[in-house]
Parts: C-alpha cells; structure tokens; sequence
C-alpha cells in the first residue's frame, strides 16, 4: 500500500506531532535503515541508527522530538512522533502490514472442519480445514479459526478474535473480543495438582474451573493457560503475553501487563494490573503483586510485592538495591582476606581465621 506523511497524519492525528519536507511523498514500503529502499519509510528509534537512516535511499524518516533536535539538515521528510515504537506499530499495522495474520484462502467454512450443529457461528466467521468446533460453542462477528484448530465445548469466542492453528481451546472457556491467540498455545487444560497418599501414591484432582480471557489480550505460540480448581483463571483486558509463558491454576493477571518469553506463574497468585516481568521470570504460588511492578529478566519472585516499583534478581530486590549488591559480591573474596588478617592481629591465639 501506498501513503504520504500527510495520509498518516490524518489517520493518526494525535500522533504526529509535526511534519518536515514535502508531506505529499508517497511512501510504499515500510523498512529498518540497513535494507531502506527509494520509497521506504524508516523508524529511528535508537540514536546508532540516525547516521545508517539519513545515509540511505529511504524517502522518509520517524523520530521523535529528542532525536530531531539532533538532526543535521535533510531532503528527507521528516514525521515527528511522541514514540517511534508506538509509531511502528499503528502505521506500519495501518499502512504496511504483509504478515497475513488469518489464511484467506479459503472462504468461510471450509469443507473439512467439524461442527457440530449446536454451534452458534456468525455468518461472516472463516474455519480453516480440520478444525474441530464442539457443542454449544458461539462465535461472535469477523473472528476467525485457523487450521487444525480444537474448540471444545460451551467455548465463547467474542468478536473479530484470531484463533490461529493447532490452537486448543478447552470447555467452558470464555474469551473477549479483539484477541489473538497463536499457533500451539493451549488454553484451559486442567492444571497440575495431586494429592497423595502415605505409600507416595500421587491421585489427580480434577479441575473445574475456567479460563476468562478479556478483550484485547495477545496470547503468543506454545503458552499454556491452566484453567482453575474451583474459580477461574483470568487474564485481563490488553494484557500481551509473548511465545512460551506457563500460567498455572487459579492464576490472575490484571490488565495491561506484559509477559514475556518463558515467564512462569504458579497456581493461586494474582498479578495487578501493568506488571511487566522480563524473560525467564518465575513467580511462586499463593502470592500476590501490587499494580504498577516491573521485575527484570531471570527473576525469582517469592514473596509479595505490596509496593509499586522496579525490581530485579533471585533473591529479589529493588533495582539499585540489587546493582550495590551485585557490585559488593565482586570484592567478596577479598573482604574475606582482610577480615581474616585483622582477626589474626586482633585475636592472635585464635582459630577463628581457620573456619
């Protein structure tokens, strides 16, 4: 598709903040500064690209103030934004997107999936080959269910939600509107809980709760959502999860948080609204996390966190709390040396400095 400076200024008026050169310049392609084109329009969201961006064919550029400021003289026009991330994604999913999130190569219900006539599908709904639609399940307007997919029963699906292939979606499942949910995730299998015997025999408990997904979640490829003993387990409204997060039974996460790649959170913990773990966090059971909390990648949360905040670490700690911890760690051995030679000098008949 093609667009100029001033289409997307129209289309996203609170967004562009001003526009330098010629506003008419047609662009047709969306690119990063290393494979730019004549023609491209190029996102500079870190200062090390400047140079490569101004150096390239492309015909436009998106920065924000703080960059512009910085800017030598251009022939390029120039789109001045809040965000250069926010930017990307609005323009680029308005004006450029190529990477066809449904198949429609076929139209409506394919001839091969399986749907069974208590099903209540809108009429303008696409099911892809072999996919398996249960008893009782209601689809909303402009969703769509890919290829392979399981939809077991008493499922609802909101309106104008992706349900990519080889998705599993277990009974009683209730999911909102607007929601992507990628290829091999599973949401709403029974969770992992046993219980046992004097012998070490292990008896399943079986699960009865459900899985509630809200509007607006993104829900990545190989996630598995447990649904809950007896309550649900709920993820809420325009909360991201990225490729591979485990959310155990009975787990609660508010709205807007990010979850990103092989975040783990065990059964009975309720995460507030905002939070955002970087990669490889876990989080232990029956706990809960204040709204507003960041915790960084490789993180082991144990404990409650009650107060709004930057956390990081195992075990975990505010930022800076942690950075002077991590810096004292390195003169650990040496501190040790010397402690020792002051206990010799001042206890001389000691045997302290030998354990």
């Amino acid at each position: 598709m093609t667009t100029s400076a001033a289409e997307i200024k129209a289309a996203f008026p609170e967004l562009v903040l001003e526009i330098r050169g010629e506003s008419s310049a047609k662009f047709n392609f969306a690119d990063s500064p290393d494979r730019a084109r004549e023609g491209s329009l190029i996102f500079l969201s870190r200062p090390d690209a400047v140079e490569a961006g101004l150096k390239s064919p492309a015909r436009g550029i998106v920065v924000d103030k703080k960059t512009l400021e910085k800017l030598p003289e251009t022939s390029k026009t120039i789109i001045v934004v809040p965000a250069v991330d926010l930017a990307m994604a609005l323009v680029i999913s308005r004006f450029f997107q190529a990477t066809p999130y449904r198949d429609d190569s076929f139209e409506l219900i394919h001839a091969s999936a399986v749907i069974h006539s208590t099903a209540k599908i809108a009429a303008d709904v696409k099911v892809g080959p072999n996919a398996v639609i249960s008893a009782n399940v209601v689809i909303g307007e402009g969703s769509f269910v890919g290829a392979n997919a399981v939809v077991e029963r008493n499922v609802t699906i909101g309106k104008n939600t992706t349900v990519h292939p080889l998705v599993y979606i277990g009974h009683s499942t209730e999911i909102g509107n607007n929601v992507e949910i990628l290829p091999n995730t599973t949401i709403a299998k029974e969770g992992f809980g046993y219980g046992h015997d004097a012998k070490g025999n292990h008896y399943r408990i079986p699960h009865q709760g459900k899985v509630v997904i809200e509007d607006n979640v993104h829900i990545g490829s190989a996630c598995t959502v447990d649904r809950g003993t007896f309550a649900e387990s709920r993820l809420g409204n325009g909360t991201k999860l990225d490729n591979q997060v485990h959310l155990a039974h009975n787990s609660l996460v508010g709205r807007g948080c990010l979850l990103t790649a092989k975040f783990g959170l065990a059964g009975s913990s309720k995460i507030g609204n905002f939070f955002i773990a970087g990669g490889g966090t876990n989080v232990t059971g029956h706990i809960e996390i204040c709204d507003n909390v960041q915790v960084g990648g490789m993180s082991g949360v144990t404990k409650s966190i009650t107060e709004p905040g930057a956390y990081t670490g195992f075990p975990l700690l505010p930022v800076q709390e942690n950075i002077k911890m991590r810096a004292a760690m390195v003169h650990l051995a040496d501190m040790r040396k010397q402690v020792s030679k002051l206990m010799k000098q001042v206890f001389p008949n000691s045997e302290s400095e030998k354990t």
